[in-house]
């Protein structure tokens, strides 16, 4: 399935008036199912459809139990994507939640991770180099406008980019890269395009990440729970600005 198709369109500009060809992004329906049991129906961009359901059942702690990621089976139909997950552990649905992202994703989170502290440090200077990279990477964001993307990076480089239609599938896209690549996470940076929520918060603290950082704004919840676990927030980042809005101690000014 393609991530983005064409539409003919009329377009309005002052008065010129032109018909044309547009680049849209697709909505496609992802629906996981672990050991023949439906747990969710995602709303999600078709691309990196593996690394998203990893990282969505890892991160929310869906299996109570270990499942094989290469035996993972993706089933590509003609209005839907199944994806089917066999597992010799339990489901872990009790929990769940309905969260502000913008495809109105669901969390099973139901602790607060353990708070975590760490010696991880980054020059300021780094940071901006980058998220200025990061920014100039998403390919579906300029073709179609309507795009969320989301990096993994380290001190020096982004290591991996995810775009998605929902910016929390964006996220769990990264982790479950991470998690299949076997690339440990408490060392890293999360790049994010889109606001910072609390249900990031929460992902990212699951895998004890020390930094998240966005171009836009966290959310009240987002900076209490970041206070509560360890998380260093930083929003607003454009240019050779920012704001650092928890555990500054990271951040090398």
């Amino acid at each position: 399935m393609d991530p983005v198709i064409s539409q003919k369109i009329i377009r309005i500009k002052e008065n010129n008036i032109q018909s044309l060809e547009d680049f849209i992004a697709v909505e496609a329906k992802i629906r996981i199912l672990v050991n023949d049991t439906e747990i969710i129906s995602l709303s999600a961009t078709p691309l990196h459809i593996k690394e998203l359901v990893v990282g969505f059942v890892t991160t929310e702690s869906i299996i109570k139990g270990s499942f094989c990621p290469q035996e993972i089976e993706i089933v590509e139909e003609k209005e839907e994507i199944k994806v089917k997950i066999y597992s010799d552990g339990l489901l872990n649905l009790n929990g769940k939640t309905l969260t502000s992202g913008c495809m109105s994703s669901f969390s099973f989170i139901s602790e607060l991770p353990e708070k975590y502290e760490d010696n991880f440090k980054i020059e300021m200077e780094n940071l901006f180099l980058l998220f200025k990279d990061f920014q100039k990477n998403s390919e579906l964001y300029k073709s179609t406008g309507c795009i969320h993307y989301a990096g993994l990076a380290d001190k020096e480089k982004i290591i991996f980019l995810a775009e998605d239609i929902g910016r929390h599938n964006a996220v769990d896209k990264i982790i479950g890269y991470a998690f299949l690549n076997k690339i440990p996470l408490k060392d890293k940076v999360i790049l994010v395009s889109g606001r910072i929520s609390s249900e990031m918060v929460l992902k990212a603290g699951r895998w004890k990440i020390p930094i998240i950082v966005s171009r836009s704004a966290p959310t009240s919840l987002a900076i209490e729970l970041a206070e509560k676990i360890g998380l260093t927030i930083i929003g607003f980042l454009r240019g050779n600005r920012c704001n650092i809005y928890t555990y500054p101690y990271r951040i090398n000014l």
